[in-house]
């Protein structure tokens, strides 16, 4: 397709979806302008940066085995660290909840955000800080370290068929000389549907259970019924009962169906940063990490004061 030949059509498409949007009285919300204000504005600006941070900060803090104590806690004995230790992993296992195996046996498990969260800034705690000693406790901290692991695996359940139709918009806009800036932010957008369309286990199993499958499926069977279209033969019937296949009229549902297709991959390309945005809110909205507040501040809060206030 000829450059100019896309931009006319890019324009055509945007202006019908933008006068359909917002074709009613004056003073109407424009939502075509809206969504693509809230998926490139908000998504790439404002979640993107908290969902690459989250995604590099999510692991437990690897300690080197010879790095010192801290100040805050060298005037702690080993035994009151194991103690501290102790109180830590003890109200980490409190909040985790409790579900039987395929045997009828009990097992704590990570099933939420809040949990997950907690658990990662507990065991930084005691790796960064408490260094404990004691072999019953360095246990339960590796398994609480696999168990965290495990949990927090995230894997991509966005649609496919999204992600390859904003790689093409963001392509085709390159290829043709389109807007140098729009096409840095679109590649922003996809990053950012990619990204935050990776859901972590314990959130991945919540949603099998209530709708019984990763995707919808339904941009597959749209795009499915558009391709199986082509597929269609059109025949001219005679009044002696001959029949001939009518190419003219096969030829011109062609044409139409690959606008339509092209048409309809533009859409969902645009709209994959504002599809980022439902997926953040899906994935990340009670597991993004912020780093707002000092980790020494929210240690002291959390565990110091509320839990091992006995310990100088």
């Amino acid at each position: 397709m000829k450059k100019k030949h896309f931009l006319t059509l890019a324009f055509v498409v945007f202006t019908a979806l933008t006068a359909f949007a917002g074709g009613g009285k004056s003073g109407d919300i424009d939502w075509f302008n809206l969504i693509i204000t809230v998926g490139y504005l908000g998504g790439v600006f404002v979640f993107l940066p908290i969902v690459i941070y989250t995604n590099l900060n999510e692991k437990v803090t690897d300690i080197p085995s010879d790095a010192g104590l801290k100040e805050n806690v060298q005037g702690l004995t080993p035994e009151e660290r194991n103690q501290k230790t102790a109180k830590i992993l003890q109200t980490i296992e409190n909040k985790l909840t409790t579900v039987k195996d395929e045997d009828g046996n009990e097992m704590i498990t990570i099933t939420n955000g809040s949990q997950a969260r907690f658990m990662k800034k507990g065991l930084d705690y005691i790796l960064i800080y408490l260094k404990p000693t004691d072999q019953g406790l360095i246990d339960n901290i590796d398994n609480f370290r696999t168990l965290y692991q495990d949990r927090t695996k995230r894997i991509f359940t966005g649609s496919k068929w999204v992600l390859g139709c904003a790689i093409g918009v963001g392509l085709i806009f390159l290829l043709t000389g389109g807007i140098y800036n729009f096409v840095i932010i679109h590649t922003l957008g996809t990053v950012f549907y990619f990204l935050s369309s990776r859901t972590p286990i314990y959130g991945l199993e919540k949603r099998l259970k209530w709708i019984g499958g990763i995707n919808s499926g339904i941009v597959a069977s749209v795009f499915a019924g558009l391709f199986s279209s082509f597929n269609t033969k059109h025949y001219n019937v005679y009044s002696d009962g001959s029949k001939e296949r009518d190419y003219e009229s096969e030829m011109a549902d062609g044409y139409f169906l690959i606008i339509l297709t092209f048409v309809a991959a533009m859409i969902l390309g645009f709209f994959a940063a504002v599809l980022g945005v439902i997926n953040f809110l899906l994935n990340y909205s009670t597991s993004f990490i912020l780093p707002i507040k000092k980790q020494e501040k929210w240690y002291e809060e959390n565990f110091d004061i509320k839990i091992a206030t006995d310990v100088p």
